[in-house]
């Protein structure tokens, strides 16, 4: 994999930080305006700030340095109106009660970052059981969250998407999940209630709570790394690096990789973690990655995009490489005919109302539109 030298210095402070030493210097040739976009797109600017408080500064612009300090205290803010409010929230579902797990944001800064205002949070992913859903919705509602109004209905959520978003007037949203992984093609919900008995228990926003085990967690990052972001975003991979950093001596690997064949998540898996491991140097044990490593043309095929293809690329092909992270051809047949020709109710509860001709319609066009995005993400680069 070849990293930009710009990324790699990025990469290189990321990596000090984690572990206590002293960031590299900037070489002399890097281009700052590609830094700075680098930074920019992944939203490390507040990492980086800290990263760099440990040196003069000499080495780099000024202007930059000003800037990912600003970027800091706005995130240092941010955080605590997010980290207060998934206290609130906490507070009121254990009143119901309700369980709940805090996925990234507050939560995961607070357990993995050296400090937790610097990695940012736009929302507030929340994990309930399947049984909790209505009184979770109605328990929002009376907090002061509305629904966020897109492009299908909370009934299409409740039984397809396994998600859905509010919003307070003042602008926190909340992403409710009653399922880690949302397709059917990966078997999480075969062993949820297991993940529910092994979460342990932990404290963010002065509230009691619970938290993934080590080892679900790790699953959990690698899987949405990999399936909803291609295996690109360089927060989602510090993320992880920094989870198998905090928990090196906890983690039980022969564990992950059972349970990521369990989950069929066993492509995407390995992929995310071999990305982190060859970025970050992250120690990912050898033996478990060849124990994960696919195999045959879909395996082929993605490691081909993995060296061809930057991060922004493989966001616009997120569809595609979904299916060739896929672990099982049956699912992988399964998964094209279901996106192909979608059943009627699932159409319905999609597009709503009217004909069967016009919400087949409405499908090709958005069909339409993510081949053509993945096509323009595949498309070689103009040189």
């Amino acid at each position: 994999m070849t990293v930009p030298r710009e990324t790699r210095w990025v990469v290189d402070c990321l990596r000090a930080l984690a572990r206590g030493e002293r960031r590299p210097l900037a070489p002399a040739s890097l281009d700052w305006s590609r830094v700075a976009a680098t930074i920019d797109a992944e939203s490390v600017g507040p990492a980086i700030a800290l990263a760099c408080e440990d040196r003069s500064g000499g080495d780099i612009p000024s202007a930059a340095r000003d800037r990912w300090r600003r970027e800091r205290v706005e995130a240092t803010a941010r955080h605590l109106v997010m980290t207060a409010e998934l206290g609130r929230l906490l507070k009121a579902f254990a009143r119901e009660p309700i369980a709940m797990i805090p996925l990234k944001g507050p939560a995961l800064a607070e357990l993995i970052y050296p400090d937790p205002a610097v990695r940012p949070c736009s929302d507030l992913d929340l994990l309930i059981r399947p049984d909790d859903i209505v009184r979770a919705d109605a328990r929002l509602h009376e907090l002061g969250y509305r629904r966020v109004a897109d492009a299908h209905s909370f009934d299409f959520d409740v039984v397809h998407d396994r998600a859905t978003l509010y919003e307070t007037s003042s602008g926190v949203r909340v992403d409710l999940h009653w399922s880690l992984l949302s397709e059917p093609r990966y078997s999480w919900d075969e062993h949820a209630a297991a993940v529910w008995e092994r979460a342990v228990p932990t404290s963010v926003g002065g509230q009691e709570g619970w938290s993934l085990c080590p080892e679900d967690l790790v699953l959990y990052l690698a899987a949405h790394l990999a399936v909803h972001h291609g295996v690109a975003g360089l927060l989602w991979q510090y993320d992880l690096f920094l989870l198998i950093e905090r928990s090196r001596d906890a983690l039980d690997w022969s564990t992950i990789s059972r349970r990521a064949r369990h989950w069929r998540v066993r492509t995407a898996v390995y992929f995310a973690l071999r990305m982190v491991d060859e970025l970050f140097d992250a120690g990912v044990p050898e033996r478990f990655l060849q124990e994960l490593e696919p195999r045959g043309v879909r395996a082929a095929a993605m490691r081909w995009i993995l060296r061809r293809r930057g991060p922004a690329e493989r966001r616009a092909a997120e569809h595609l490489i979904g299916l060739l992270l896929i672990d099982r051809g049956r699912d992988v047949v399964s998964a094209l005919r279901a996106v192909v020709l979608p059943p009627a109710d699932w159409l319905a509860a999609r597009y709503g109302g009217g004909s069967a001709l016009r919400r087949y319609v409405a499908h090709g066009r958005r069909l339409g539109d993510v081949v053509s995005q993945a096509a323009a993400g595949l498309r070689p680069r103009r040189r």
